[in-house]
């Protein structure tokens, strides 16, 4: 869903520079559109920058070379062809012709080479140097660009399609001072820290998105980001028009969703997944019956049509739905589901009954809807005779501090939640390949898995992602509760058509047009 509450969507017919009427309603092709949103971006360097606020302003600036549809599959991008050797450590990307950059120069396979150069320099100190993989060579073949790896990497292709595998023009870093030059289909106008992007369409773009429509020039000719720290004062500025879209709050969001004036957008394809997890080395949480147990309690549904005001969805696998290998139904086979009846009799054959409850800490961090789905999760873990004492933290200090619960293997035993988003499953590497994301590495069997995934490609590596997923869920080490389910909504008046969020929270701008 692109939008999960809007009117009824017109049909659009336009000309590029032209000005229409579709049922009555005047449609400017050419328009301006301005966004506000709480905080500014920190660099507009796409490798010097993990920021999702910084990277959704350089993925309009830049484009990747290769694109991902809303069932995660590969598709061509700057690349307009890909090969990969039987070994898996030698791809080829053959560039498209006649790729300009917004500077008038051209985007060509040593452009590439020279982008990616820098991507994985050590020098430039690239937050996301990891995810690129084990990149050991570049070269240029005609309009080839040649990457070699030391060993084989299965998230490749789909890292190159996400907003952290910008290719920058050379124009970008040929002087000390970075400007962003990208072939993307919006360019720098201006930047005013802390209060305002400008940017404008490229005339010359030409798309390859599969989620994008509109094969070139985006309709809308200028568009504005404002700096508005303050939710009320954001929510003023789309009431009063001085913006067209805004990020509202969750409680915001509630109010607007049955207005037909505007259109709640959620990031149904970011990549987003919320599950709970255990301090799995203390007792009795070391036994995964009692882990299922507290699994089976958790009532998801309520979480996603409560906590989260229908906004999310709920979900059952590991890894995000959307993404490469994920099969909602078969990992529904694996897990557990919301039987409270059944938990709590687990609990009472292992001795917790209403006058001897089990008692732990539930550790959890502060942020809109995830509040109230914890206050749900309390009472549902106390219908089973698990008394849950919440414990809140600032998100950072989170985890901070789960780094250090997480190493404990005696102490009073804690359920806890997070969120993670990506491109690729191979995020559970990051999460389980010990020593783990805030140490919640499991074992040595989980990460010759999560090694072996990594070597793979296909449906060899489908099959080795789902004997993770098995292994996780069968074990309870993790049970999947929403998807996407944190605050990366978006809000607009109802004159605005055609805006997308993409993977990662991507916003996409090629397909909009503002009705008069």
């Amino acid at each position: 869903m692109s939008h999960l509450i809007s009117r009824k969507r017109m049909t659009l017919l336009l000309a590029a520079a032209a000005i229409g009427t579709v049922t009555g309603t005047a449609i400017a092709a050419a328009a301006d559109l301005s966004v506000a949103r709480s905080v500014d971006a920190d660099s507009l360097d796409a490798y010097k920058t993990s920021n999702t606020q910084s990277l959704q302003i350089t993925n309009l600036i830049f484009d990747t070379l290769l694109t991902m549809d809303k069932d995660g599959s590969v598709h061509p991008g700057l690349a307009s062809a890909w090969t990969m050797s039987d070994d898996g450590k030698t791809y080829s990307f053959t560039i498209r012709d006649n790729v300009k950059c917004h500077d008038g120069s051209s985007f060509d396979a040593a452009a590439a080479k020279a982008s990616l150069d820098r991507a994985i320099d050590p020098a430039t100190v690239n937050p996301s140097l990891s995810a690129w993989g084990p990149i050991s060579g570049t070269a240029v073949e005609g309009t080839d660009l040649k990457v070699t790896l030391s060993e084989p990497y299965g998230p490749f292709t789909s890292f190159l399609t996400s907003i952290q595998a910008s290719f920058m023009c050379p124009s970008s870093f040929a002087s000390a001072e970075f400007k962003p030059v990208g072939t993307g289909p919006f360019k720098l106008v201006d930047w005013v820290r802390n209060d305002k992007i400008e940017l404008e369409a490229n005339a010359d773009y030409k798309n390859f998105s599969p989620l994008i429509e509109n094969p070139g020039k985006p309709h809308i000719d200028k568009l504005t980001f404002k700096v508005i720290p303050e939710a009320v004062a954001r929510m003023a500025a789309l009431r009063s028009g001085e913006a067209d879209l805004v990020e509202p709050s969750l409680e915001e969001a509630t109010d607007l969703k049955d207005d037909e004036a505007y259109k709640v957008y959620a990031a149904e394809l970011s990549g987003q997944q919320v599950i709970a997890a255990f301090t799995w080395k203390i007792k009795p949480l070391d036994k995964p019956e009692i882990r299922k147990a507290i699994g089976m309690a958790m009532n998801r549904d309520a979480y996603a049509s409560i906590a989260f005001e229908g906004l999310v969805n709920t979900a059952n696998c590991p890894v995000a739905p959307n993404l490469f290998s994920t099969d909602e139904a078969l990992c529904a086979t694996w897990g557990v589901s919301y039987d409270q009846a059944a938990a709590k009799a687990i609990m009472e054959e292992n001795g917790y009954t209403a006058e001897n409850p089990l008692k732990v800490k539930l550790l959890v961090h502060k942020l809109p809807g995830w509040d109230q789905m914890h206050q749900i999760m309390q009472q549902d873990l106390a219908a089973i005779n698990v008394q849950a004492d919440i414990e809140t933290r600032e998100v950072a200090a989170f985890f901070d501090y789960m780094s250090t619960v997480n190493e404990k293997s005696d102490g009073e035993p804690a359920v806890w939640t997070m969120g993670m988003s990506g491109v690729d499953p191979d995020y559970l590497y990051f999460l389980w390949k010990r020593p783990g994301f805030v140490n919640m590495g499991l074992n040595e069997t989980v990460d010759t898995m999560l090694e072996e995934q990594r070597k793979l490609s296909g449906d060899a590596r489908a099959d080795k992602i789902h004997e993770i997923e098995k292994y996780l869920m069968e074990n309870a080490y993790a049970v999947p509760l929403l998807s996407p389910g944190w605050g990366w909504l978006m809000a607009s008046t109802s004159k605005v058509d055609g805006f997308k969020m993409g993977f990662m929270v991507s916003l996409l701008f090629n397909d909009v047009t503002v009705a008069e």
